[in-house]
């Protein structure tokens, strides 16, 4: 009741918003951070800045990423869920792939851009490099800074052994810890705000995703953490959070806290729990730390742990020091941004929803039949419907068996109990809905053995082998030979499964024996 008096109260000041100028909107995204990673949320690295923000702003308790970083950025720019707007997995390096964000969808920077805001990036962007019209610069950002695709070193800023820094798509050799330079980058741009337009602000933190690096005097402030990658990890969180708060505290210094809009949320869940396959194609993930708390699930995972992230909303006046239960998707912010904006679409396009009502009233609309998910090496989709969640996953490189699960996710949060013979009849209904479920693909199912052969690799190495990757001097990889591929295959799906096959060759070897010592004895 509180809130919806507050909410009353409010409407002349938004109104003199929509009449006399828009809000500045600032997005703060990081990269793999988890339900429990945050100290809010119980975690044990102490995170005061992020927060501090909470506790100003909307905490949104329901929020939902895609399970991985190219279908979330995506979902956020277009309004429009993964499976509709083509991004379902992260995009690879130029010399497996040459795939980006569709061109044909308008993105968010270009509404904003088309509406007289000044639209900087700084940070990651991971939606596409091999051509010039993938590159952020071209899709709307009058600046950009950052690395363009889906980690670097943290002090070499190399992906692969190459170069990926870059300002506005020119190569750029800079020293300096990645986090802190794409916060300093932030600031220089609230600083220096032309006051006479709004400013949309993405800033899009690699940390902390793998190789997982932080600064010595960040390290040694953990160092009664025995374990090298927990202290590692915990220091890297740290300095996200200072940096974090840094972003906020310039805009308070400029005095413009009033009138900006600030969204702070991760990409999707932690890295500690990942297909086998995946681990063999990508093995440097896994020296992540990461926790969801009691969620199931990590990254590339539509169970909760996957996708359900720490996240507010901030407006000073507006939004704050409150908790919603709102059911909110990374679809849904862009539609609920422009409508805050003014800026008048059509958004039948979207597959997002506006739900400025409801966060601003703190009223709950339950989500009706909203896909998330990804398509890697399983395919895993939620489709929430009221208190239903339908959890599916199916092994798409080796054409596993199709799982369903039905969950009660308000009283079930933790997915303990499949409910799926007990509601069947919600349960068929969902799964009719999942299974008709129209897909474009675009890129196509990943390759495992193009990726095993040339893939993205998060090290510590700090050896650069070529040119930056914006020199494009690279050559696209073709295919081995289906044979040769299907050797490949076999040997990551050993590898995959190397204790199983240890196993099953112990036990081989076993009976063997014994039916020797059998034959002997016998004769």
């Amino acid at each position: 009741m509180f809130l919806r008096s507050k909410a009353i109260l409010l409407l002349p000041l938004l109104m003199s918003f929509f009449m006399d100028g828009k809000p500045n909107i600032i997005i703060i995204l990081t990269d793999d951070l988890g339900w429990g990673d945050v100290s809010y949320h119980g975690g044990s690295i102490p995170t005061p800045n992020i927060d501090k923000l909470v506790s100003k702003g909307l905490e949104m308790n329901r929020f939902y990423s895609d399970p991985s970083c190219s279908p979330t950025r995506a979902t956020m720019l277009t309004g429009i869920n993964s499976f509709a707007n083509g991004v379902v997995r992260p995009f690879a390096n130029p010399r497996v792939e040459s795939y980006g964000m569709p061109l044909e969808h308008k993105i968010m920077p270009e509404y904003f851009k088309e509406a007289g805001y000044q639209t900087a990036l700084s940070g990651k962007w991971h939606l596409g490099i091999s051509q010039e019209g993938f590159l952020p610069i071209n899709r709307g950002f009058d600046s950009t800074y950052g690395h363009l695709m889906g980690a670097i070193g943290y002090f070499d800023h190399a992906f692969s052994g190459r170069l990926d820094w870059h300002r506005n798509s020119v190569p750029l050799y800079e020293d300096g810890y990645s986090t802190t330079l794409i916060a300093d980058e932030a600031v220089r741009i609230i600083k220096n705000i032309n006051e006479e337009k709004p400013l949309f602000l993405y800033v899009a933190f690699n940390a902390p995703h793998t190789p997982i690096q932080a600064e010595n005097s960040d390290i040694e402030l953990f160092k009664d953490i025995e374990d090298i990658y927990e202290r590692k990890y915990a220091a890297n969180i740290y300095s996200l959070d200072r940096e974090i708060g840094k972003i906020i505290q310039s805009v308070e210094d400029k005095g413009i806290l009033e009138n900006t809009i600030i969204l702070f949320f991760s990409d999707n869940g932690p890295v500690f729990d990942i297909d086998p396959i995946a681990n063999v194609i990508a093995p440097d993930l896994m020296s992540a730390r990461g926790s969801s708390g009691k969620l199931k699930g990590s990254k590339m995972s539509a169970y909760e742990g996957g996708i359900r992230v720490p996240a507010v909303f901030y407006w000073k006046g507006v939004l704050e020091k409150s908790k919603s239960e709102q059911f909110f998707f990374a679809q849904d912010i862009l539609p609920t941004l422009l409508y805050v904006a003014s800026i008048n679409v059509d958004d039948s396009k979207f597959t997002g929803v506006n739900r400025w009502n409801e966060i601003l009233k703190n009223e709950i609309k339950e989500p009706v039949n909203v896909h998330t998910g990804n398509i890697i090496i399983n395919d895993e989709r939620a489709l929430f419907n009221g208190k239903w969640k339908l959890y599916y996953r199916q092994n798409v490189q080796t054409n596993g068996p199709k799982v369903y699960e039905l969950f009660n996710i308000i009283e079930d949060p933790f997915e303990t109990k499949d409910l799926s013979q007990i509601y069947q009849s919600v349960f068929l209904e969902m799964k009719e809905t999942i299974d008709n479920q129209t897909l474009w693909m675009n890129p196509p199912v990943i390759d495992p053995v193009m990726m095993y052969l040339w893939g993205d690799r998060f090290t510590d190495d700090q050896r650069f082998i070529g040119e930056p990757w914006l020199v494009r001097d690279y050559e696209l990889k073709s295919p081995p030979p289906p044979f040769k591929a299907n050797l490949i295959f076999i040997w990551i799906l050993i590898l995959a499964n190397k204790y199983k096959v240890l196993g099953a060759f112990i036990l081989l070897i076993s009976v063997i024996i014994m039916i020797r010592k059998y034959s002997a004895a016998r004769s």
